[in-house]
């Protein structure tokens, strides 16, 4: 039962993260000194990682990516009306849900992390590029990506919720948008960054299961 509801969330959600992969990709390539489309300007004398505004792009990507993944495995349940099937399987409630979270969190760090590596690899290619490269360098894109991952599980929670879409219901979304805000602006190294970020991850997630525990599924 595990493995078909597992199978049914990459069904649904998969082409979100191809399409999310895709833009990513195209700005590594564009980071490359490769243009793909004729109207594309993109400069093969960046440093990787620090010009160009990378880190930038991945997470306006992750932040849409994130957004799309938690409304589509919770609101579209609701459209459907799939929900009361989905949770009296034999299979116990909380194991549904977890599983819906772990296909979702997998999808959003494989999304993000593959074009990392991708253009990681690259820059420490001899040849590929003029300027120095350490690996040390890609920190900033690797928190950029954990920083957001509250920003998916506030989704989760706002489209499992009940109420107006455009008054309590986004609470959670919002309160995790306005948090990441403050933690990229406040932080100054990697603990004060990453340390928050879990914190919250961990605090939605036990709001995501109460409100499944709690709510009304009639």
């Amino acid at each position: 039962m595990q493995r078909q509801i597992a199978l049914k969330e990459l069904r649904e959600t998969a082409w979100i993260a191809a399409l999310a992969l895709v833009v990513q990709l195209y700005y590594v390539v564009g980071q490359m000194g490769i243009s793909l489309l004729p109207w594309g300007s993109f400069s093969d004398d960046l440093i990787p990682f620090v010009g160009g505004g990378y880190t930038g792009s991945l997470a306006m990507v992750a932040i849409a990516l994130a957004i799309a993944l938690g409304f589509a495995q919770t609101s579209g349940e609701s459209v459907r009306g799939t929900w009361l099937f989905l949770l009296h399987r034999p299979t116990p409630w909380w194991t549904i849900v977890g599983i819906k979270l772990l296909v979702g969190t997998l999808l959003y760090f494989a999304t993000g992390a593959m074009p990392i590596l991708i253009y990681a690899l690259w820059a420490d290619t001899p040849g590929t590029h003029a300027s120095p490269f350490f690996w040390s360098m890609t920190m900033d894109a690797w928190l950029s990506l954990l920083a957001i991952l509250p920003v998916y599980l506030a989704s989760f929670l706002s489209g499992l919720r009940t109420g107006r879409w455009f008054g309590s219901r986004l609470l959670p979304l919002a309160g995790a948008g306005f948090l990441l805000f403050l933690c990229v602006r406040l932080a100054s190294g990697w603990p004060l960054l990453a340390l928050p970020t879990v914190a919250i991850a961990a605090w939605v997630l036990f709001v995501v299961f109460d409100v499944v525990r709690t709510r009304d599924y009639s």
